[in-house]
Formats: C-alpha cells, structure tokens, sequence
C-alpha cells in the first residue's frame, strides 16, 4: 500500500503544470455551418481552434466543460482531466490556452484508473463544482468531489451491464435542479431512439427517449442557461464525420420536438464528441465543442466555438 501510495502521489505531483504555462497554436477557421440540403440558418463560427499536445501525449478529448467560455475542462478518454483557460482576443477569437492542470481521474479506492477502466466519455459539472464523468467500456457514472479526489460511485441501472461496450455511456448532463441525465451512444436493446436514463434521489431510473435522426449518434450533452438540453450528435461517412447540435426542453420524462440548431458538412470538422454551452458577455448563447483525434495520424484535436442565432 505505501508503495501505491507513492507512485499515486507522484504521478499527480507530475501531473500538475505550472500555473499559467501557455501553449501556443492558431485560431485556423471562421465561418458560418449550414448544411444546404435542409433550411437550418446559418450559425457563426466564431473561432476554430487547434488545440496544442498536452504533456504525456493527451490529445483525445471526448468531453469539455465551461461556464463562461474561458476557464475550460477537458476529458481525456484514456482516464484524464486537464483544466485551463482559453485566451480571447478581438472579437472573442480563441488566441491561446493556458493550461493549468493535467490529473489522472482515479477509482473509488483511490488508485489510478487504468486499461479498459479508464475509458471516459462524458464530463459534466454542477453547481457545486463537483465533476461527474461516464464511461463507456465498464457502463458506470461516477462522481468526483474535486479534481484529484478519489471517486464515489453512483450505482447503477440494469440496463448499465446490458449496453455494449464501447458503445455505452457517452454523453452526460446536469440540469439546474441537480439532475444527472446519461444518455448512451447506442441503446442496451433494440428500440425506438435513444433511451435516457436520471439520477434523482441516490437512484437510477428510465427517463425520456432522445428521437433518433437518421444515422446520427448521440455523443455530447449540456443544459444550456435557457434551461433546455443541447445535444452533440455524430454521424461517420466516407467523407469523414458530420455533427449536429439539436435543442430540447425536458420536464419529467418528456421530451419536446427537437430544434435543429447546427449541421456541419461531411469533414468540416474532426470528430466532435464534447459540447458546453455558455452564454458570452454580449448574452448570446454559444456552443463549445471539442474533438477526440483518437491518437490517429492526420486527426485534429480542436475546439469549435459558434455562436446560436435562434
């Protein structure tokens, strides 16, 4: 045990980068995504950027969290958090990240999680500041007082053990009124859309049915500060992925028509899998996206940053 301890302590002593170390990369992109097959309006990119390697080789971010579109958190899906800040420039163009701390996400006993563990798919964060992350090989949700603590389970519903792995829990959400929502990439058993499932009450239950559209999967989530769920939604093709951002309002176990609110072309962007959602200082709200590059060559981790016009 004093061995695992120590290794345990060094590692997060490792882990922590000197506060306000800045790694420099480019805002390569503006624009507007508008798919022209559908009537959506264009919605404006304010800043595409390419996100610099995090020390250890960290590039694979699968889940981002923000509440004012500067200080960010990012989830690694090999089991890392790596905390920092976006620096804007004129016109709230993205001009750097600061980063500020990069922790291994640790086991309820404490150790650091690792092999088909550590697969982490969706970040969410409450009020209070605790940190709630999904995993998708082991299905489980698990909660973190802070980051570096050791974690607290969360138990689990029947279908957790029933959905397939890789395949499980991808994107998560807390509503305002502290409601975890964890919805998974593909159904545990054949049925119509996408089954959610809510944490109330110490106790996982069933709760509304995301509509599917198409072939798109469901891979990111957040409640933005309308109080509506936005959800992050990718579809692979030949001519690489496509995502989309749909919006909608949730009361009990309902779930209203869906509100398209982004389309991207085939390839515009890498594989978008994390999504926040802020409102800026001008009292737009903006959707912050990051992509996992999944440790390929030729893939891009970067954060797309667009501002919602309805």
């Amino acid at each position: 045990m004093k061995n695992a301890a120590k290794l345990l302590a060094a590692a997060l002593l490792a882990a922590a980068l000197p506060a306000g170390a800045q790694a420099q990369s480019d805002t390569y992109y503006a624009g507007v995504v508008q798919h022209p097959a559908t009537n959506i309006p264009p919605t404006q990119v304010v800043a595409r950027y390419l996100l610099p390697t995090v020390p250890g080789g960290i590039n694979d971010f699968s889940g981002i969290a923000s509440l004012d579109g500067v200080n960010v958190t990012l989830l690694s899906d090999h089991g890392f958090i790596v905390t920092g800040r976006l620096v804007r420039g004129y016109g709230q163009q993205i001009e750097g990240f600061q980063m500020q701390q990069r922790v291994p996400l640790l086991s309820e006993e404490g150790t650091i999680l690792s092999g088909s563990l550590h697969d982490s798919e969706g970040l969410a964060l409450d009020r209070s500041g605790r940190i709630y992350v999904s995993f998708e090989q082991h299905n489980r949700v698990l909660r973190y007082a802070r980051l570096g603590a050791r974690a607290e389970a969360l138990g689990e519903h029947a279908d957790f053990s029933r959905m397939r792995a890789g395949r499980g829990m991808e994107a998560l959400a807390v509503a305002h009124d502290g409601t975890i929502y964890a919805i998974p990439e593909r159904p545990a058993r054949a049925t119509y859309g996408f089954p959610s499932y809510r944490l109330q009450n110490g106790e996982w239950t069933g709760s509304f049915r995301l509509p599917q559209d198409g072939t798109f999967l469901p891979v990111g989530a957040d409640f933005g500060p309308d109080g509506l769920l936005y959800v992050l939604e990718r579809e692979q093709g030949t001519r690489g992925f496509r995502s989309q951002v749909r919006r909608f309002g949730i009361r009990g176990r309902g779930i209203s028509e869906p509100q398209v609110i982004m389309r991207s072309e085939y390839g515009q962007f890498d594989n978008l899998e994390g999504l926040s959602v802020f409102r800026d200082w001008s009292g737009r709200i903006r959707l912050l996206m990051v992509s996992d590059d999944d440790r390929a060559a030729g893939r891009r981790s970067e954060i797309v940053d667009v501002v919602v016009n309805r």
